[in-house]
């Protein structure tokens, strides 16, 4: 299902009650950043908020794909608005947009669960982490079953086993966080290699897992 689907899922099932655990904050910040190898990426740090769609595809101007045809987007975040998270996958994918959790970045709840798990290919590097949690309410902060499973299936979509995705959603308290790191989240089928050449070049692809 294409982020667009998803979102307009989003705003039919839980009718924008659905929020994050963290508190409102300001948007998201983007900043171009260059990798050892050359590699411009887009850095975005901060809680997820209304505008940052946009503000992403526009940072996105400045990024170099990578040796798969992916611009890559580096990922700092406590989550924040669960719609406007799907609002930014929506631009991923018409913009073909890898993610990443650097050394020492936390990329928690909607960062996780929505933004991250939507790249083409994802990795954690060195010491970075996931956090995952259960979606819940605004009004009375109970668990939010049509939000989980908005969550999942945009997972399972895009190759996350839906066990994997759904037993931190079941299991972790919409007011609770389980962290994990990138030798857990390999084995759960939460990263994805990129594919080994860029497809708009006609070549083969193998990616896996």
């Amino acid at each position: 299902m294409r982020g667009s689907d998803l979102l307009l899922a989003a705003w039919l099932t839980v009718s924008l009650l659905v929020v994050a655990v963290v508190p409102r904050a300001e948007a998201m910040t983007f900043s171009t950043v260059t990798r050892a190898d050359g590699l411009r990426i887009v850095l975005a740090e901060g809680s997820v908020a209304d505008g940052d769609a946009e503000r992403l595809r526009v940072a996105l101007r400045s990024a170099d794909r990578d040796h798969a045809g992916f611009k890559v987007m580096a990922l700092d975040s406590p989550g924040g608005a669960i719609v406007e998270a799907f609002a930014m996958v929506d631009v991923m994918d018409r913009e073909k947009v890898a993610t990443v959790v650097r050394p020492g970045a936390a990329c928690a709840s909607a960062c996780a669960q929505v933004l991250f798990l939507s790249g083409g290919h994802r990795t954690i590097e060195g010491n970075g982490r996931l956090g995952l949690h259960a979606c819940h309410t605004a009004g009375d902060r109970t668990r939010s079953v049509a939000c989980n499973e908005l969550i999942a299936r945009n997972a399972v979509a895009r190759g996350t086993p839906y066990g994997s995705i759904m037993v931190f959603l079941h299991l972790t308290g919409p007011t609770q966080m389980t962290w994990m790191g990138s030798e857990e989240a390999h084995y759960l089928g939460f990263t994805r290699k990129a594919p080994e050449t860029d497809p708009s070049r006609g070549s083969q692809v193998r990616a896996s897992l």
